[in-house]
């Protein structure tokens, strides 16, 4: 069973003002994913270890060759799951069955994804409702870092309604972006707020980044969740 870590240990950053103080993210780390990175766009598992050193949430994920080892994922995550077999070839069909609450179900599930063609193991989620958001940074010559937050009003739908800052985000300004784009969903305003902020500390700590998508990310009252994430680094500083 392989297990793709949560978020590791942080240090603390900040800049001047007691407004402008950041959130703390693991320096450590981020430097060892940036120095390690050979190419202007980091890979998969690269960006986001980013996302567990900065402190942002995302989604618990294992991945599994046995039933046996699924029982133990979906103890661990706890029900209800999706699963997601997980394929030879990218080119290979893939299936995705959501909301699985009980461990029988899961054991039918299991065995059907693993007779699909290809299959080679299957991958376990919990099932997370919320609203859906996309997170970033860009950078622009004539601004600077910029600190990105947009919605997402279907999953076939593409982000909209960006609303951007420049450095630092301070609690204040992420107070603002988070009027500007909550409409009627429900929301922790506090992991909301602090998210941005967490960006905002990137961004200070690593100008290098020029460019970091975090789409897409399941947000409620109760937490912040990220899905994905990619990031690209500028050619020059």
């Amino acid at each position: 069973m392989i297990r793709i870590p949560a978020t590791t240990q942080q240090n603390l950053i900040m800049s001047g003002g007691e407004a402008a103080v950041n959130p703390p993210i693991d320096k450590e780390t981020i430097d060892e994913v940036l120095q390690g990175s050979t190419s202007a766009v980091l890979d998969k598992e690269q960006s986001l270890r980013l996302l567990d050193a900065i402190g942002i949430s995302r989604e618990r994920t294992l991945i599994v060759n046995t039933i046996d080892e699924a029982r133990v994922a979906a103890t661990d995550i706890g029900f209800p799951i999706n699963m997601e077999n997980i394929t030879l070839y990218e080119g290979d069909e893939k299936q995705v069955i959501e909301n699985i609450t009980d461990k029988n179900t899961m054991r039918l599930e299991f065995d059907r994804l693993m007779r699909a063609p290809g299959a080679k193991g299957v991958l376990i989620r919990p099932s997370l409702f919320g609203a859906g958001f996309y997170f970033g940074i860009r950078y622009r010559a004539a601004l600077g870092h910029l600190v990105v937050c947009g919605t997402v009003t279907s999953p076939e739908r593409k982000p909209s309604g960006f609303v951007c800052s420049t450095l630092p985000v301070t609690k204040t300004e992420a107070s603002a972006i988070l009027s500007r784009v909550r409409g009627s969903q429900q929301i922790n305003e506090y992991i909301f707020s602090d998210t941005l902020r967490r960006l905002s500390a990137l961004c200070s700590y690593a100008p290098q980044i020029e460019k970091m998508d975090i789409f897409p990310v399941v947000v409620n009252a109760r937490s912040v969740v990220a899905l994905d994430a990619n990031v690209a680094l500028r050619q020059s500083i």
